[in-house]
């Protein structure tokens, strides 16, 4: 079954390939509820629920404009309620690989359609590294004093009062996080943090190996002194020496700060939301 999901997802997000690997790891489909429509005895549509959100609601490009995806987003939703829930969000949940509903073609429409809304729209960017050096970038220079090092385990209990800090959503993610933690320091003390992984990237580039960044804060107390911009581009530097020669930065909004380092938009997410009844 998994194996059809799968493809059918590839079939339907031709803009978000990813593996089979990355697929079952973020998405858990052997947890999730699933609503299935077939046709001819193959799979034409499918929603995955996990609590009150829905991940993915796909139907096959040749079985569209035939009521599937109506039926599979009303199964859902009856499902949901059936739960206690209250609100329903269309990807980002306990488990999910695209934080919200792709903006392509007539996706967004359909779900505004049947009264979702959202807040805001999340964008994913890219870098090509062929060309960067930290040095040479043009952005306003770092504090003084301000020094660059990798977490240790003896960092853990300041670490994540500075997440908490910063974006008190994130602690559980540096909780269980695996992938190195880089830190600024000023004055001794953490100023602010990302995660670096030298192969995280999650959707798949051929003949580039591609590092990811994320979870990029600082504490309130030393924002606007361009502390987060000058670490962000001393990790891709470091991501750089590693061996990458792309960096994804997935789910963020700050398009035009992250623009001054040179990343790309190259994808749109609407973050739908629906209260329930």
């Amino acid at each position: 079954m998994i194996d059809q999901l799968f493809e059918l997802f590839l079939r339907c997000f031709p803009e978000y390939q990813t593996t089979r690997e990355l697929f079952t790891e973020l998405l858990k489909p052997e947890e999730a509820h699933i609503i299935a429509e077939y046709a001819q005895g193959k799979l034409a549509g499918y929603a995955m629920v996990h609590g009150g959100s829905i991940p993915v609601l796909c139907v096959a490009e040749e079985h569209r404009r035939n009521g599937i995806g109506s039926r599979l987003l009303a199964a859902a939703e009856g499902y949901i309620r059936s739960l206690g829930e209250k609100r329903l969000t269309l990807g980002c949940g306990p488990y999910y690989l695209l934080q919200g509903v792709p903006v392509v073609g007539d996706n967004v429409n359909f779900f505004e359609k049947r009264g979702y809304t959202a807040a805001w729209i999340s964008v994913n960017m890219e870098l090509r590294l062929d060309g960067f050096e930290r040095n040479s970038l043009t952005i306003p220079p770092a504090p003084k004093g301000l020094e660059y090092r990798f977490a240790e385990t003896s960092d853990r209990t300041e670490l994540l009062a500075a997440v908490e800090a910063a974006e008190e959503g994130w602690v559980d993610v540096f909780v269980s996080c695996k992938d190195p933690i880089f830190l600024a320091v000023m004055d001794g003390k953490i100023a602010g943090f990302e995660i670096l992984s030298p192969n995280g990237g999650q959707f798949l580039r051929p003949g580039q190996q591609v590092g990811s960044v994320g979870c990029v804060g600082v504490v309130p107390a030393q924002r606007e002194r361009g502390i987060g911009l000058a670490m962000v581009a001393q990790g891709v530097q470091w991501l750089k020496e590693q061996g990458c020669t792309l960096i994804e930065l997935r789910y963020t909004w700050l398009d035009k700060w992250y623009g001054k380092l040179g990343f790309q938009t190259v994808a749109w997410q609407w973050m739908g939301e629906k209260k329930l009844s």
